[in-house]
């Protein structure tokens, strides 16, 4: 079976991407709890909660855009999978250095990595907006 026979299997309605979302935030939601409770007791909640929900949503919009990506093949679309795949790593690295810091917070390191991806992200966007397919 090549990838398109298996892409027109998968075409994704609304209840599809409920399913997604769904799967994806229960997963998760399992893994960050036991990572992340540390921090919402110390009274890091509201931020630690930013983060696990730009993860979900991130991590749910970069699979949606990856299988619209596969079943369509635009460069569009390409370039709106990896606006959301750069924002989701720069969720999860934002996340991961609050848990084991490979640098302290006042370093412009983490700034610099985070913001540089939300750049690339619009960078993305904006390709993907002006681009004629």
């Amino acid at each position: 079976m090549n990838t398109n026979q298996i892409m027109q299997q998968i075409h994704l309605d609304n209840k599809g991407k409920f399913k997604i979302l769904t799967i994806i935030t229960g997963i998760l939601v399992v893994i960050s709890v036991p990572l992340f409770l540390p921090h919402i007791e110390h009274g890091h909640g509201i931020h630690t909660l930013i983060h696990v929900s730009g993860i979900i949503l991130g991590t749910f919009l970069s699979v949606v855009g990856a299988i619209t990506y596969l079943e369509y093949k635009t460069p569009r679309l390409l370039l709106v999978f990896l606006a959301f795949l750069a924002i989701t790593i720069g969720e999860i690295l934002s996340a991961t250095n609050m848990l084991f810091v490979f640098w302290p917070s006042y370093s412009s390191i983490d700034s610099m990595i985070t913001h540089g991806l939300i750049l690339m992200m619009l960078t993305f966007f904006s390709f993907g907006i002006f681009r004629r397919d």
